[in-house]
């Protein structure tokens, strides 16, 4: 094959058949990620174009759109500007030829896990890995693989060992690792999920067509359940937000809306427990604009109340509760969600409605929608158990015993079924008991727990 056709080809016009436009899903997906019409997008390259003293092309967003649909590829004066306003380079944005991908260096390797180095060794390392459970995070897990598919899962060279590539294979794994995730052990799972999901990349680079379609959507929810483990099982949001990273660039290749919105709800987590609400409600915005692109109501519903859950931890308990009611109102137009999307229920969104009422210092109502969630969950929620208790005993946190007796059935449950952010649930609501002897024998118990914790291999 010519570089002509490569290139014809990347600008979706193949040589023999040239009226066949290839979409542009990174450029697309950067435009959706900010909320931005064609028009934002048309007016924010003529406003650089000004700055810079061009001349005024007459730019519109029907040009914008025809750049995404893969009609018209865009000229290298406003290229340049595209990557400016996304702040992303060329190739991920879409806009390089093959030929030029071919150019482009292998330094950005070693610079992403320079990068991800210091923030399992840093500040942000707040889960307290030691050295050695780092290096065997990276190199016993086989980190640095999957570092260089973090950065683009353009697709690679054939090889003549390639062998063909049976996506439903694959696919029916992660379904597997989703469905254990409520009954295994956090961390030997975390190990296997995280595995799937850098052999994943790997298909996904080789894949073309159709089986790079279901590669892609089936990788996507296997980094989706690999960061979930590292972000609520096991503390450690730096390995979180990479994998986050790799799930998001997963829908963009499957072209999948719903996942993308549920990628984007979950990295608004991290910056929400941070206690960093402005860096969350960009991304919880940005989810929902993926879901008018038919995405499932109950999907939209789960976003709401992200961006509840979102307010209240920001103390803005009003706006908590407006949005647990478009969640209620979103989940009865359509409950049936995505089979992936098994961590929402009615019984959840109960859940995180009494987080709202605690918020507002309604604690009538929270005790009354937490007892409605702890009454519907099922054997497949139990991880979900010691959240629930916690809230109930800051809802009593003005009957010390109550809130104590709480308090300690949230300690049974993990024991029982351990989760990382149970624990942080328990922590945050302790104060409640003050200098008590129920607050002393609690701190015994969560000290006990923690080091057992500690103590299990691979900890």
């Amino acid at each position: 094959m010519t570089s002509v056709t490569l290139v014809d080809r990347h600008r979706g016009r193949c040589s023999d058949d040239r009226t066949t436009p290839s979409p542009n899903r990174r450029l697309a997906w950067e435009r959706l990620q900010r909320g931005w019409s064609y028009e934002e997008v048309a007016e924010r390259i003529r406003a650089g174009m000004s700055h810079a003293g061009e001349t005024d092309t007459g730019l519109n967003a029907n040009t914008v759109r025809r750049w995404e649909t893969g009609e018209r590829w865009p000229d290298p004066r406003y290229r340049k500007h595209l990557v400016a306003i996304f702040d992303k380079t060329a190739s991920q944005l879409g806009l390089l030829t093959p030929d030029e991908l071919a150019m482009c260096p292998q330094a950005e390797t070693l610079h992403e896990f320079r990068r991800l180095w210091d923030m399992l060794t840093g500040n942000e390392n707040e889960g307290g890995w030691d050295r050695a459970s780092v290096l065997r995070a990276l190199f016993g897990a086989s980190m640095l693989p999957l570092v260089a598919p973090l950065l683009s899962l353009d697709p690679q060279p054939a090889h003549a060992d390639t062998k063909t590539i049976d996506p439903d294979a694959y696919t029916e794994i992660v379904r597997c690792q989703r469905a254990l995730y409520w009954t295994s052990p956090a961390r030997p799972l975390y190990e296997a999920a995280y595995a799937h999901t850098q052999l994943g990349t790997g298909l996904v680079r080789a894949a073309s067509g159709t089986s790079r379609t279901t590669l892609a959507a089936a990788l996507a929810e296997s980094a989706l359940l690999t960061a979930r483990l590292a972000f609520f099982d096991l503390n450690q949001p730096a390995i979180a937000q990479r994998c986050y990273d790799v799930a998001l660039a997963a829908t963009r290749d499957a072209g999948d809306h719903a996942l993308a919105a549920a990628v984007l709800g979950h990295m608004a987590f991290i910056p929400a427990f941070s206690h960093d609400p402005s860096a969350a409600r960009p991304m919880v915005d940005a989810a929902l604009q993926h879901t008018w692109h038919g995405v499932s109501p109950a999907v939209r519903s789960w976003l709401h109340c992200v961006a509840s859950e979102v307010e209240a931890r920001a103390g803005a308990g009003a706006t908590s509760r407006h949005q647990i009611d478009l969640a209620a109102t979103a989940i009865e137009a359509n409950p049936t969600p995505p089979e992936w999307l098994d961590f929402y229920d009615a019984g959840r969104l109960h859940s995180f409605a009494g987080y709202a009422a605690l918020a507002s210092d309604d604690h009538t109502e929270a005790t009354r929608q937490l007892t409605a969630a702890l009454a519907s969950l099922n054997a497949n929620a139990a991880k979900q158990r010691s959240v629930i208790l916690a809230d109930l005993a800051s809802a009593h946190r003005g009957d010390g015993d109550h809130a104590a007796d709480y308090l300690n059935q949230a300690m049974d449950a993990l024991h029982n079924d351990w989760y990382g952010t149970g624990l942080e649930r328990v922590r945050t609501v302790r104060p409640v008991l003050g200098d008590s002897r129920q607050g002393r024998q609690l701190d015994e118990r969560i000290a006990a727990l923690a080091a057992s914790r500690a103590a299990l291999p691979g900890s």
